[in-house]
């Protein structure tokens, strides 16, 4: 697993899994992210105890935006060190699958936060956190080149 960023000494973070998902669009080549009008990012969250993640990314995904997801696959695992405003530290260990929208199933929870979808190339320069910049690199050049590396086919 690559780490993004850099640990500070003398700290101690929090370990901090989750799942989370670019939204692929295959009619226009655009992916679904989530903004809340502050911040970009994808759609997923921290794995709660007992859900694999799988479990988490699909719960995260109704959340945040009321619909099922399908044609799931592993796309990378990167850790980052983050000095999150409300969590504190944490070591993030991001799980990140490329997934499409299926049916919608319910309203979102999450009222502050809004699916947009973007050109990926875009939006480099643009996300929250510095991992999901160097995901987001790596799916436009996988994806330019047309050789994306599907890990884990689910």
């Amino acid at each position: 697993m690559k780490y993004i960023g850099k640990k500070e000494e003398n700290i101690k973070y929090t370990k901090r899994p989750g799942a989370y998902a670019i939204i692929v669009n295959n009619t226009d080549n655009k992916i679904g992210i989530v903004t809340t009008g502050k911040d970009n990012f994808y759609l997923g969250g921290g794995i709660e105890n007992g859900e694999t993640e799988l479990e988490a990314l699909k719960r995260e995904l109704i959340e945040e935006s009321g619909y099922l997801i399908k044609n799931i696959r592993k796309f990378d695992e990167v850790g980052s060190f983050i000095d999150a405003e409300d969590k504190g530290y944490i070591e993030v260990i991001a799980n990140v699958y490329i997934a499409e929208f299926d049916k919608k199933i319910t309203e979102k929870i999450e009222k502050d936060h809004t699916v947009l979808w973007v050109d990926p190339k875009e939006y480099v320069g643009k996300m929250c956190r510095e991992w999901q910049e160097y995901i987001l690199k790596k799916y436009i050049e996988e994806n330019s080149n047309n050789k994306l590396k599907i890990i884990n086919d689910l």
